[in-house]
């Protein structure tokens, strides 16, 4: 072959190998943290199992793909050992999972690393996503409360030692920029770069996560420009959200999976950019997407969706990396554009965060009313949720909660948190709110749940019942609106899960006597009788409006939550319209 090639001494198992030895010291840390710390100060536990757990999820990955490339491969298992890797996926997955996963779910997350996020894409090299965060995305998903009620990431130790979760869950309930509400609980910053603080099994010292990119750079095993500019992002962009205060952006870049996943999982070379234009990019677009991530979502980490994000976009960004390297000034717009949206981010959650409403650090939480009698005080509260506002009411008593009700909503998979029992959970566990995780498949709802909650419990503590200057009149729904009006029947607009649903509603005497719906979008309303509801699928009930006739108080139908909370609504908003003259 003629013409000048260059040979690189980066081979793929020198490569592996090089990745191996950086996570060795992280192993044995975690080992450490989470197993010889609890035996050590008495917990019975066996001090390795950290690491029987990450040997086993790398034992199980392997198995999963040696099975699979025996049965549909045909190749020899020298060849699955020398060239797949097949025990990588599952080495990252251990690493990255909260200590008390149950194994059953470990395997059911290895299975998917190796099986769904690999195999099925065609094996090593040719995976678009990262085989272990596909796995963890599955894990975290289904099995979120199962792991919660096993303690989550707390080890048997931090469950007795340590009042909160993981420092990013907390900063996500409390919604504050305060060193004593973030870091303390912790202990110092030291404690967050060495690693003491709860986490997943491996990803938790940001020193030996950054040891770690120091030698993969050096070995010339990761293209080190992603995790600079990932790294560097957050750092600045908390930085200024959190009014200039250094030990913020030291807090931001040391919890949860930012360190370990800008070294090792961003730079994972198979699902990550080739140019060098792309790789700055892909660090800078990593970085905006955690901020934006961690603090305009309910989901406090951020880092395993923006890296799964980015590795749709691989494709994009290789594009505009090739263009800008045959042309140094097609990367000048798409640098510009990206600094443009970090710029305007850091702005936006900057007024978000500090953003303080009568004495309120939370903009989503109002208090409608307080009732004092004695030693008791009753909270009329709201507080922002997914589609809805959820409205409560909590009893505290000489500081304790002693009841916690919610009265009004309109989220559509709030039947989960019924199911749980959630309000009763958290009043059972209200002295260690800050450990406790939301509800599977209702996230946003449950966070809500709970942040009014921890809110109004914050707000008793500072005795605003003392100064409260009376109840608050509840506005009119912004979504409601009568359109017209023909003797008894009046025409109006009340929003719905598809959209503005449009009623017809007979009142008289002050009684509904008929609802016709005239328009819709919703997708669970008969076609054949617009006067029903039908099953859809599975979900309503028929006669439903026949029967909001009769009773306007019975419950939301569970599955059409959004559009039969839209149908009471309608009714209750025209006859305070109606009363209101």
């Amino acid at each position: 072959m003629k013409a000048p090639l260059l040979r690189s001494k980066n081979t793929t198992p020198r490569m592996m190998l090089n990745v191996v030895i950086a996570l060795i010291p992280i192993i044995v840390f975690s080992t450490y943290k989470n197993g010889y710390i609890p035996y050590k100060n008495g917990y019975i536990t066996n001090m390795f199992y950290p690491l029987i757990f990450i040997l086993i999820s790398t034992l199980a990955t392997f198995t999963f793909e040696t099975i699979y490339q025996i049965l549909f491969t045909k190749k020899s298992l020298k060849e699955i050992v020398c060239n797949s890797y097949a025990f990588m996926p599952g080495l990252f997955l251990g690493l990255i999972l909260p200590i008390n996963t149950p194994i059953s779910i470990l395997l059911v997350g290895c299975f998917a690393s190796s099986i769904i996020a690999k195999m099925l894409f065609g094996g090593f090299g040719q995976n678009i996503f990262n085989p272990a965060l596909v796995g963890r995305l599955i894990i975290i998903s289904c099995y979120a409360m199962v792991i919660t009620n096993a303690s989550g990431y707390l080890n048997k130790y931090e469950v007795d030692t340590i009042s909160s979760a993981t420092p990013l869950s907390n900063a996500s309930i409390k919604g504050t920029i305060n060193y004593d509400d973030l870091v303390t609980p912790y202990g110092d910053l030291s404690d967050f770069f060495i690693g003491t603080i709860p986490g997943a099994i491996g990803e938790t010292s940001a020193l030996l996560c950054l040891i770690g990119l120091i030698y993969l750079a050096i070995t010339k095993t990761i293209k080190v420009r992603i995790p600079l500019y990932y790294i560097s992002t957050v750092f600045i962009m908390t930085f200024f959200i959190g009014n200039c205060e250094l030990w913020y952006s030291i807090f931001a870049i040391c919890s949860g999976g930012l360190m370990f996943g800008a070294t090792f999982m961003a730079t994972d070379p198979v699902t990550s950019p080739v140019t060098k234009e792309g790789q700055i990019l892909y660090g800078l677009m990593l970085g905006l997407l955690t901020v934006i991530f961690r603090y305009l979502t309910p989901y406090p980490e951020g880092v395993l969706t923006s890296i799964l994000t980015m590795n749709m976009l691989v494709f994009i960004v290789d594009k505009i990396g090739i263009k800008a390297k045959m042309d140094g000034k097609k990367i000048i717009l798409p640098i510009m554009i990206l600094l443009g949206l970090i710029i305007l981010f850091t702005v936006v959650i900057h007024l978000k965060y500090n953003q303080v409403t009568e004495g309120n650090v939370d903009p989503n939480y109002s208090i409608l009313n307080i009732e004092a009698n004695g030693n008791e005080v009753k909270y009329t509260v709201t507080q922002k949720g997914y589609q809805s506002t959820i409205k409560g009411i909590i009893t505290i008593k000489d500081g304790k909660v002693l009841d916690y009700e919610i009265k009004e909503q309109g989220d559509s998979f709030f039947s989960k948190v019924e199911e749980r029992d959630y309000t009763k959970y958290l009043v059972d566990n209200q002295d260690k709110l800050d450990s406790i995780d939301t509800v599977s498949g209702a996230t946003i709802s449950s966070t809500a749940v709970l942040k009014m909650l921890v809110n109004t419990i914050d707000g008793y503590k500072n005795k605003n019942y003392l100064n409260f200057d009376g109840p608050k009149e509840e506005e009119k729904p912004a979504d409601f609106e009568i359109l017209e009006t023909n003797g008894n029947i009046y025409k109006v607009k009340q929003k719905s899960f598809g959209g503005d649903m449009v009623l017809n509603i007979t009142i008289i005497d002050n009684k509904v006597s008929n609802i016709e719906l005239v328009s819709y979008n919703d997708t669970c309303v008969s076609e054949s009788n617009k006067n029903e509801y039908y099953e859809c699928p599975e979900y309503l009930e028929n006669g439903y409006i026949s029967s909001l006739i009769e009773n306007n108080d019975i419950d939301t139908v569970s599955g059409a939550t959004i559009s039969s909370s839209a149908l009471k609504n309608a009714i209750k908003n025209t006859l305070e319209a109606i009363n209101e003259g």
